[in-house]
């Protein structure tokens, strides 16, 4: 790993935390050891610095997620394994980082957005096309329907007026989101699988 991934880490790990506008240059040079002088040389100021953050970001979860599609032994289990890779994404997940993004770092916020409306809307319809290949999802299923109801989803799950996450924190919420989508589209192979994966995973 180069140092600077290392320091895009660190500096993640630090507005995941506390929240991006709630944490200065101050506390971000503290944090890594280093004078403000010398953090600047590496960024020219803090909305660089989250910019170069997001795309890291993205960059390492499109990796992971690679590997899970590859070691998914069906499409449920792969749907199964991108949750489980966003819980543990969320435990760590300050509330108003999203929040943040989107009022003071517009141009960061748009990388997310691309993101979702490229990246995940490809996830989404590869893994509706295998389910139904594998007879886990119905063939009646529109994908092109499906994928972008999924896609305006999670725009709602990250809307803190709709769920809070006081009340719906997203460790417990996406999970639930997960069965309900695979619910709505699966054959009764699918549903019996799903609930194998479900009484395993309660274990």
């Amino acid at each position: 790993m180069s140092e600077v991934i290392k320091i895009l880490d660190r500096c993640e790990k630090l507005f995941m935390r506390y929240g991006i506008k709630s944490v200065t240059m101050d506390d971000v040079s503290r944090e890594l050891g280093i004078s403000k002088k010398t953090l600047y040389q590496f960024v020219e100021n803090k909305d660089e610095l989250v910019k170069k953050i997001t795309k890291n970001h993205f960059e390492f979860e499109n990796k992971i997620v690679e590997q899970i599609i590859h070691q998914a032994k069906t499409a449920i289990d792969e749907m199964f394994g991108i949750s489980n890779w966003m819980h543990q994404m969320s435990k760590n997940l300050n509330p108003s980082l999203l929040f943040d993004l989107r009022k003071y770092h517009p141009e960061s916020w748009q990388i997310f957005i691309d993101h979702r409306n490229n990246e995940i809307y490809n996830c989404i319809k590869h893994n509706l096309k295998r389910g139904i290949k594998e007879e886990l999802y119905r063939d009646t299923v529109n994908v092109e329907l499906i994928t972008r109801i999924y896609i305006a989803k999670t725009e709602m799950f990250i809307d803190q007026e709709i769920f809070p996450y006081d009340k719906f924190p997203p460790e417990k919420t996406f999970p639930v989101f997960i069965d309900y989508h695979i619910r709505g589209i699966a054959t009764q192979k699918g549903i019996k699988y799903l609930e194998k994966l479900n009484n395993n995973y309660e274990k």
